[in-house]
């Protein structure tokens, strides 16, 4: 027969065995769905990434067409000021593309990005560097601006046609990087 002692020694033993494994199961429950939510942000935070690259992606496109056509109406403007050595009063229409990593660097603060593949992440992080060397060449031209707005008319117009050479080298590239970041990305989204 078994004793009293031990029969409430095994009662304890089971009880605090019963205990142990509800807490733990608990805290793998609550691991569980911490896991779920931030894989649902990061998914969120990427799904806002490939909105943002699309959205850069239609404004280089929209803009690259232009490029020679600015170009040829710059350097008619320059030949029209040696002739007359007057600034020409209407300047031909010059547009730069408006880009953005705002969303990017919100996935990359909060973590998002290391869910994706580091090869995927590597073509992702290309195209945003693309993305800057565009930016970069606008401010490039802003700067310009603000130094020889009315001081030089042919360098003013000059300053353009080096702005507009460089977009024909650096847009395409960017559209190129941000058509292969998409596709990675829509893959990585798919794949989730």
């Amino acid at each position: 027969m078994s004793k009293p002692g031990n029969n409430r020694l095994l009662r304890v033993a089971v009880e605090s065995c019963a205990i142990f494994l509800s807490v733990l199961l608990a805290f793998l429950v609550e691991q569980w769905r911490d896991d779920l939510n931030e894989e649902k942000d990061a998914l969120a935070a990427l799904s806002l990434v490939r909105a943002e690259l699309g959205q850069n992606l239609r404004a280089l496109t929209e803009v690259e067409p232009k490029r020679a056509i600015m170009l040829e109406s710059y350097q008619r403007a320059i030949n029209d000021l040696i002739d007359n050595n007057v600034f020409p009063k209407e300047l031909p229409n010059f547009e730069t593309p408006v880009v953005t990593s705002i969303a990017y660097e919100l996935a990359t603060d909060s973590g998002a990005v290391v869910t994706v593949d580091a090869a995927d992440l590597l073509v992702i992080a290309r195209a945003y560097e693309s993305i800057d060397v565009v930016r970069r060449n606008e401010r490039f031209l802003n700067e310009r601006n603000a130094q020889i707005r009315f001081n030089d008319g042919e360098q003013y117009l000059s300053g353009f046609i080096y702005y507009i050479n460089r977009a024909q080298a650096n847009e395409p590239k960017a559209i190129s990087d941000i058509k292969n970041a998409i596709a990675s990305l829509d893959a990585a989204l798919e794949a989730h």
